[in-house]
């Protein structure tokens, strides 16, 4: 399943209209980047959304990990075991 392993942002569901109003359902997926942060001096593999890619380019590796700590309910198993070693 696709989800931002920082912000948690997943597929989202809802319907698709035509233009005669007949409805089907559809899905929208997050637009998912890989990319390497680094935490704590190691750099990490994560898959994260375009959004939180933007936020995450061209920053230091503090303000990398304020946002981390900022987003700490939605970040995925694996980074949350990281961030607590």
């Amino acid at each position: 399943m696709k989800r931002c392993e920082v912000t948690g942002k997943g597929i989202a569901f809802g319907n698709q209209i035509s233009h005669s109003h007949r409805v089907s359902g559809r899905t929208w997926e997050p637009n998912l980047q890989t990319t390497k942060i680094v935490i704590k001096g190691t750099p990490v593999k994560v898959k994260v959304c375009t959004k939180a890619l933007k936020t995450l380019k061209g920053a230091t590796e503090a303000e990398v990990m304020q946002f981390l700590k900022a987003n700490n309910n939605t970040l995925s198993a694996r980074l949350v075991k990281i961030l607590s070693k």
